[in-house]
């Protein structure tokens, strides 16, 4: 762990200037109407998000308008900010990402305060705001670090990857209608499709963002792979739909911009598990897709998203013979905030009578885990090409 460098500079942070005091009212009763309007027009605080990513940490702090914020204190172990009108409850988000040990919200007579506890010295933050809704934005820098990964504008070789069986635990995930459930199903086949990457490529490192059937909140997968800078995160789902003939594989990408509306209904599905999600306080989950589409979109990966989604649903399609629904975008929860091309895919639909049938084969599931395996081969493949044609200009 980093030594404690000299406190940061609490003037470091922009802040937008108080209004000017009014005078004193000579009127009865003044200070206490005073008072009342103010209460009344408490600004609420609606989340509070923590994002890790390979170079810094993001805090996102999300309320029902504007709001003016100072810093009032900043050491080495800990950064306190005002956060003006904010009206909120007590609470604490632990992170321990080797940067950030925890966040802290808690009253501050008419204000809150936010306090964030480093674990190790943190850089000047970068503030910014954004709206709609209105959001405050923390960025804090790692220490530099030597191997961190270059930008996504320069090809490189695959080190590491992250996968993502979808669900688990409480969340079971889609159902069949003889009862085969999205969590066990989608944790079998991205085992299967570890063991195939791994042997294909004994150097490359294969992580599993859930080795078993147990619960993992969304925002905690794409966190989990920044921590360990992974290179590409495939997220693998199973589909459900109303009408049980409905068939097929598509695969996503994250962006602000849904395809059509039936890609936004299969993102509004997948995003409901945050409900399953341990609460922090009323009404903290209300939208989450607004949540993450312009404070964790990664939009600098989207191109290379794009490509991965590509690659993948081409080699699923050609080997499974199963309709191609194509490659598609939209706002998905568990993609925001990664670092990295991602992608989520959807192996077919356990709603359809037909489909489930097959997707209890373990035969089957060896084909669509194949078939997984080689699009990533296949991108491989294809990025090390460009690194190679980079390296030799």
């Amino acid at each position: 762990m980093a030594r404690p460098g000299p406190a940061p500079s609490p003037t470091l942070v922009a802040v937008a200037p108080r209004p000017a005091t009014p005078p004193a009212s000579p009127l009865p009763g003044a200070e206490g109407l005073a008072r009342a309007q103010a209460k009344a027009t408490a600004i609420a605080l609606s989340d509070v998000r923590l994002r890790s990513y390979p170079t810094f940490t993001r805090v996102v702090v999300e309320t029902s308008a504007a709001v003016r914020y100072r810093v009032e204190a900043a050491t080495p172990k800990e950064m306190r900010i005002r956060l003006d009108a904010v009206s909120a409850g007590p609470r604490i988000d632990e992170i321990h990402d080797g940067l950030i040990a925890e966040v802290r919200l808690d009253p501050a007579g008419e204000d809150a305060m936010l306090r964030v506890k480093f674990t190790a010295t943190a850089a000047e933050p970068k503030v910014s705001t954004l709206s709609d809704p209105p959001r405050l934005l923390l960025d804090f820098p790692r220490p530099s670090d030597p191997g961190a990964r270059p930008s996504p504008a320069a090809a490189t070789p695959l080190r590491t990857i992250v996968l993502d069986a979808g669900h688990g635990g409480h969340d079971p995930g889609a159902q069949g209608p003889t009862g085969l459930q999205e969590k066990d199903l989608v944790l079998d086949v991205t085992r299967r499709v570890a063991k195939l990457v791994e042997t294909s490529f004994p150097g490359l490192r294969v992580l599993l963002s859930r080795k078993g059937d147990y619960f993992v909140p969304l925002r905690e997968r794409t966190s989990f792979a920044n921590r360990e800078r992974a290179d590409l995160f495939v997220s693998i789902h199973a589909n459900a739909h109303r009408e049980a003939a409905s068939e097929g594989v598509e695969t996503f990408f994250l962006s602000s911009e849904a395809t059509d509306n039936a890609a936004r209904q299969v993102a509004a599905a997948e995003n409901s598990v945050v409900q399953l999600e341990k609460p922090v306080f009323k009404g903290s989950r209300a939208d989450a897709v607004k949540a993450i589409l312009w404070d964790l979109a990664q939009s600098e990966f989207q191109q290379e998203s794009s490509r991965l989604a590509e690659v993948v649903q081409d080699s699923m399609t050609e080997s499974l013979r199963i309709p191609n629904r194509g490659v598609k975008q939209a706002g998905f929860y568990v993609l925001g905030g990664a670092a990295m091309p991602a992608v989520l895919i959807e192996i077919g639909f356990v709603t359809n009578p037909k489909e489930e049938r097959r997707l209890k084969e373990a035969k089957y599931r060896d084909e669509i885990a194949r078939a997984i395996a080689a699009g990533i081969s296949d991108y491989k493949r294809e990025l090390d090409q460009r690194a190679a044609r980079a390296a030799a200009r």
